[in-house]
């Protein structure tokens, strides 16, 4: 995660995007939302809402058409938008290709569930064979039977994409195997539990491959492709992968077709018209017959939803509290699982070479984050943060809130920080041979303690962590750094405390391998291996302890699908504090209940990032106009 609060910039670039890959990359990457600034509408005012005669009259809703906020203002316009899910560049696999295509399974990463989609079942022949049974009931938009071989295809040319891209890691599919039309058997590299299995094949929920299935195996482009990709020389792959990652195609305005539950009818500077596919197997839960997407010049939706111009946006809520009674009287939201963390990033000291950091030991840290007054940042807030409430353990405060998730049993046990327990810290403090002379902490050598603070000076909690631990008698200097800076001291554990942002957007995501033990590992610079008290929830080791390591803790939990190993990974988390959550942003979309209804399951609802896109094509969800 190369940037504290948008990380995903940096992997943006084509060499990036071939090193990550996406098979078997759900579970190493998951997206952050990024804050936005409010901005104007187009010249023109409702972005080509006027188009077709539909969407117009200064804001009113239609019961023929659905119009959705373009959430890629600031990237690719309309008519240079494509679907080729290996071209990062000016790609529309997301917006509109969510809605065009479908994919075999809808995975939620907030619920930690799998839902069938094109995929009709599926299980684990053994450990590392996943088996999956479509439905013949899906056609492409020339009617068409969806077939095996369309996603089989996808994958083949994904994993040989990966084989000859740099530095290829090891993928997690060994390989796919179409057995007939509509039954693909799924080799892995690795024993895994089934939700970990489908989650990372047929369930994939992050990068462009999660959007749908973009290849007919019978196109002639493709063909051409994947042929040249699967058993060319190494030359000719080499010069198929130079195509494939920049070429557009389709293009969107070259009457692509899918298989989802809407199909391209017209594509202007500023909108996308989308029209109903009837022979879609869901069809029947959509009451209206076109969803669009309409582009502004500004890349926050708040005016243009305000005003009626759209019904819906993707993203860019919750808004802050002066702008709240704006909001259309219907306001209501969706995605609201989805959200990134702000945390504070001790520098634990393990392998660190030629600086010094009292954060070495837990219960230095654990003491700062004791001293720290979650109450005094509430005041500060404007209504986009919110609170951590719950004891830091690495599930998103979403799912907690929400209390259907067992780990929301688990940590009432658990240490909770931030209640200013100067006594608690003080205790702590003396423990690893700190002592108070007057009103100052002094360190185990006699010096007065300090502490230095890297970036963070606009967050309200990080203002907040430096007026407590002042009082407390612990100095405390800010360090303003540009982000070359930032990113060289914290890779080589030259800092004290530094703010963090992570990607809060499942309760598996936030274990990943890619992300805990490589990550935040290589930032915080925790001890890969470490004993924690036992039982959990006893922070007084009752039961002695246990050693756990955390890659290997991962690796147990993802094979086994034991969520014991999940509540110890949490206490570890909770005990050994490299990070701490005090504060969380949702990234919620938002549409206008009075003229339209949502109706699907919560784990799609709150927790798929395109559940706009999914409510219409589930057999038991609907997205439906219920307007006069």
């Amino acid at each position: 995660m190369p940037d504290s609060s948008n990380w995903r910039d940096d992997l943006s670039t084509r060499r990036s995007f071939l090193k990550m890959g996406a098979v078997g990359g759900a579970t190493l990457i998951a997206g952050c939302s990024g804050g936005e600034t409010q901005g104007t509408p187009a010249p023109g005012g409702d972005g080509g809402s006027n188009a077709n005669g539909s969407g117009g009259g200064g804001g009113q809703a239609s019961g023929n058409r659905f119009r959705v906020f373009d959430p890629l203002t600031s990237g690719a316009t309309p008519t240079e938008r494509h679907f080729n899910p290996w071209n990062p560049s000016q790609t529309g696999c997301w917006h509109p290709g969510a809605a065009v295509f479908d994919r075999l399974a809808v995975y939620s990463p907030t619920h930690n569930e799998a839902y069938p989609l094109i995929a009709k079942s599926w299980e684990m022949a053994d450990e590392s064979t996943l088996e999956v049974t479509l439905n013949d009931q899906w056609t492409w938009h020339n009617g068409d039977t969806f077939v095996a071989q369309d996603w089989v295809m996808q994958q083949e040319m994904e994993l040989a994409i990966r084989a000859a891209s740099e530095d290829a890691s090891e993928p997690l599919i060994n390989s796919v195997e179409a057995v007939d039309d509509h039954f693909i058997r799924i080799g892995l590299n690795t024993e895994l539990s089934e939700i970990f299995a489908v989650q990372n094949t047929i369930g994939i929920y992050n990068g462009n491959l999660a959007r749908g299935v973009f290849t007919k195996h019978d196109d002639d482009q493709w063909v051409d492709w994947h042929e040249r990709l699967v058993n060319g020389s190494g030359q000719e792959k080499s010069a198929a992968v130079e195509e494939i990652t920049t070429t557009k195609y389709p293009k969107v305005t070259d009457d692509p077709i899918g298989h989802g539950p809407f199909q391209i009818a017209e594509v202007g500077d500023d909108i996308v018209i989308m029209e109903k596919y009837e022979d879609h197997p869901n069809a029947d839960n959509i009451n209206f017959d076109q969803f669009s997407l309409n582009l502004f010049s500004s890349n926050q939706p708040t005016q243009p939803y305000s005003t009626g111009q759209v019904d819906a946006a993707h993203k860019g809520f919750p808004v802050q509290d002066d702008l709240k009674s704006q909001l259309p009287e219907g306001h209501k939201l969706f995605r609201e699982g989805r959200s990134s963390n702000k945390l504070f990033a001790f520098n634990c000291g393990h392998g660190v070479e030629g600086y010094d950091t009292p954060f070495e030991s837990p219960n230095v840290r654990k003491a700062v984050a004791h001293v720290f007054n979650r109450e005094q940042v509430k005041p500060l807030l404007q209504g986009v943060n919110r609170m951590f409430e719950w004891a830091p353990c690495r599930v998103p405060g979403k799912v907690l809130e929400a209390g259907d998730h067992e780990a929301a049993e688990w940590v009432e046990d658990f240490t909770l920080y931030g209640q200013n327990d100067t006594e608690r810290a003080a205790e702590l403090l003396r423990m690893e041979g700190y002592s108070k002379n007057g009103d100052k902490w002094m360190t185990p050598d006699g010096e007065a303690f300090g502490i230095s603070i890297m970036n963070g000076a606009d967050r309200q909690d990080i203002s907040v962590l430096k007026r407590n631990l002042t009082e407390f008698g612990i100095d405390v200097t800010q360090e303003q750094v540009d982000d070359a800076t930032f990113d060289e001291r914290r890779n080589n554990g030259r800092y004290d405390i530094m703010p963090d942002g992570s990607s809060a957007n499942g309760v598996t995501a936030l274990w990943s391998l890619g992300l805990v033990p490589d990550w935040i590992q290589s930032i915080t610079h925790f001890k890969p291996e470490r004993e924690v008290p036992m039982p959990v929830g006893d922070p007084d080791g009752g039961s002695g302890t246990k050693t756990i390591n955390v890659e290997e803790h991962i690796r147990q939990w993802q094979t086994t699908g034991d969520s014991q190993y999940h509540k110890e990974l949490l206490w570890w988390w909770n005990q050994t504090l490299p990070e701490a959550e005090m504060m969380y942003q949702p990234d919620a979309g938002a549409y206008n209940s009075t003229n339209w209804e949502m109706d699907v399951r919560d784990g799609i609802l709150n927790g798929v990032d395109d559940a706009l896109y999914i409510a219409p094509k589930m057999p038991d969800g609907a997205l439906r106009y219920v307007g006069d």
